[in-house]
């Protein structure tokens, strides 16, 4: 049976209350039978109560579920639907996992178009819309219904027929995962603090056996969670929540003296650090956060490798591309630039390019916060700004080193940006990292921070935008039912070319755990500025103008190499648009 949660509750008690809805003894008697459960109270207001001196009388319900609903539909925007059974069509609800369906209480009822229309008693589902539409590839639409009628469809003959048939499919798909990932209960004693330091290590220990990149420990209402990053994408760890839940203030406190922070400051975000070693007794550094949130201190950390452990030639560049960077990097001078979100690689994108030129003749310096790797032969230097110690400032010392390469982790500010290309034009090779959506946005970027375009066009060598995606596992690829002809040609496919080819799709196994992912794609963008590039950005001409100066150079953007690898079952459809800007 399907109920409001406590924040819908909370907003429709007040708003009751306040528009007088409800007597005030109706209300305060309602909450003492509710244990001040707010959820729990507003179902009494629609069930009624049982008379104490007669029990033989059926309740008479205080509000009505029509009344519930027009309040959420008003209160959240969202419109309101009348939804009986035999309107929810198998096609639709075909188009998300069930475990989706029944763990978020939503009703995928209709596909119209280019749309599919969603059914929820819960107005806040209505964030998960693009969630929904990387996994239907459709736009989406919600719909308020009531509880009974969402109950009344869920319980209904055909939509649980239906919904029977998808889950067999699934299980058919990825018995694998159906195995591997039972709901797992906490090995962990909830009523003993002591448990608190074994806890925690266990944390830090199982990110590095998952490969985690980052840890997210999340407090909110009604639980808290752990959640690792995983080639990119977030996993819950559930055998943590409960014990995490009952002792959430400790396992705080126990990661903030770990990360040498102040534990009684709670009202301000803090950084910090926190050095462990693993199983096989090698030290892992750590990047601390905590945030004040409204439910308690979030908490992120970020794994530092600490060893580049990929060769340049070994991080998916097309041979094309590789060969244009390696140009790049073994020129006297110049200036290199690596763009994309956190998370994308760039960092070991970078020190591939180090590793590749680091030799005992070459005085190298780096300046980065933090530093993530390390590698023998390089001068490096963490940048602390409550020190005073910035990019800028160890630039301008750096200088002063007698470097023939110099890598700065970001670009962040006008003085760095404009040190950086000072040092570029007098004879050093500069190696760094910029945030923007893809190479020639780059150039843009850079005329927004005050360089001048006869500058640009004189420092900048080289550009490589990228991003990280989860390859297709090999062992059980089969066709990818979602990727219809008209799915393909709004990712930029011609009808031609959808002809020559079928998209896709891991379809889970042993290999993969039953995700259907195996290891992780580099997606690149190289723009190389070649006299026509130099021409366009001396002329502070658009994007398309030096898009189409790029290709003379054969430059390719990140959605056409994409849409390759779509074509060569390297990447499925859902991947390509999880980690892509269409076009």
């Amino acid at each position: 049976m399907v109920e409001y949660t406590k924040d819908v509750a909370d907003r429709v008690l007040r708003i009751l209350q306040a528009s007088g809805q409800v007597e005030e003894d109706k209300m305060t008697e309602i909450m003492v039978r509710a244990e001040s459960r707010s959820a729990r109270a507003l179902g009494l207001l629609m069930e009624g109560l049982d008379d104490i001196h007669d029990p033989g009388v059926a309740p008479v319900p205080l509000i009505e579920e029509e009344l519930v609903v027009n309040i959420l539909s008003r209160a959240y925007a969202l419109r309101r639907k009348n939804l009986a059974p035999g309107d929810v069509a198998p096609e639709a609800l075909a188009s998300l996992p069930n475990e989706m369906i029944e763990r978020e209480h939503i009703l995928p009822f209709a596909r119209e178009g280019r749309f599919l229309r969603v059914a929820t008693v819960d107005p806040t589902k209505a964030t998960l819309a693009n969630q929904i539409k990387a996994l239907s590839n459709q736009n989406v639409e919600f719909f308020l219904i009531k509880p009974s009628e969402f109950n009344a469809c869920m319980g209904h003959d055909e939509v649980k027929a239906a919904l029977g048939k998808r889950q067999e499919k699934e299980k058919a798909a990825a018995p694998a995962r159906t195995q591997a990932q039972p709901r797992k209960r906490s090995s962990y004693d909830i009523d003993d603090p002591s448990v608190v330091i074994k806890f925690v290590d266990d944390i830090l220990h199982q990110s590095i056996a998952a490969d985690a990149s980052d840890i997210h420990v999340e407090p909110y209402r009604e639980t808290a969670r752990i959640r690792f990053r995983v080639n990119g994408v977030l996993e819950a760890q559930e055998q943590f929540s409960e014990f995490l839940f009952k002792n959430y203030l400790p396992v705080v406190t126990r990661f903030k003296i770990l990360a040498d922070c102040d534990i009684s400051e709670k009202r301000l975000p803090q950084d910090g650090a926190i050095t462990f070693k693993d199983a096989e007794g090698n030290d892992v550094d750590t990047r601390f956060n905590v945030l004040p949130g409204k439910n308690g201190e979030r908490i992120c950390i970020r794994l530092l490798k600490g060893d580049p452990s990929l060769s340049i030639d070994k991080i998916g560049f097309k041979e094309g591309d590789l060969q244009k960077l390696i140009d790049a990097i073994t020129a006297p001078q110049g200036m290199v630039l690596v763009t994309g979100p956190t998370g994308s690689g760039k960092t070991t994108t970078l020190y591939g390019a180090l590793q590749y030129i680091n030799d005992p003749g070459t005085n190298i310096m780096t300046a980065e916060d933090p530093v993530e790797y390390y590698l023998e032969g390089l001068g490096q230097t963490q940048a602390n700004e409550k020190i005073g110690l910035s990019f800028s400032s160890i630039l301008r010392a750096f200088l002063r080193q007698d470097p023939e390469v110099i890598l700065v982790g970001e670009i962040r500010d006008q003085e760095t940006v404009e040190i950086a290309v000072k040092a570029a034009l007098t004879g050093h090779l500069l190696l760094s990292t910029l945030h923007t959506n893809d190479a020639i946005a780059t150039i843009s970027r850079l005329l927004n921070m005050g360089v001048p375009s006869f500058m640009i066009s004189a420092a900048l060598s080289l550009v490589v935008a990228q991003r990280l995606a989860r390859k297709n596992c090999a062992s059980c690829l089969a066709p990818d039912e979602k990727a219809t002809p008209s799915a393909l040609e709004y990712i930029g496919f011609t009808s031609e070319e959808i002809q020559g080819f079928q998209a896709q799709k891991g379809q889970g196994c042993s290999a993969c755990d039953g995700t259907g992912y195996k290891g992780r794609q580099g997606i690149y963008e190289v723009l190389r500025v070649t006299p026509e590039v130099e021409e366009a950005i001396l002329k502070q001409a658009q994007a398309p103008e030096i898009l189409e100066a790029a290709r003379t150079d054969n430059f390719m953007t990140m959605q056409e190499v994409g849409r390759d690898y779509i074509r060569n079952g390297v990447l499925s459809l859902e991947e390509f648009t999880r980690v892509l800007v269409v076009n």
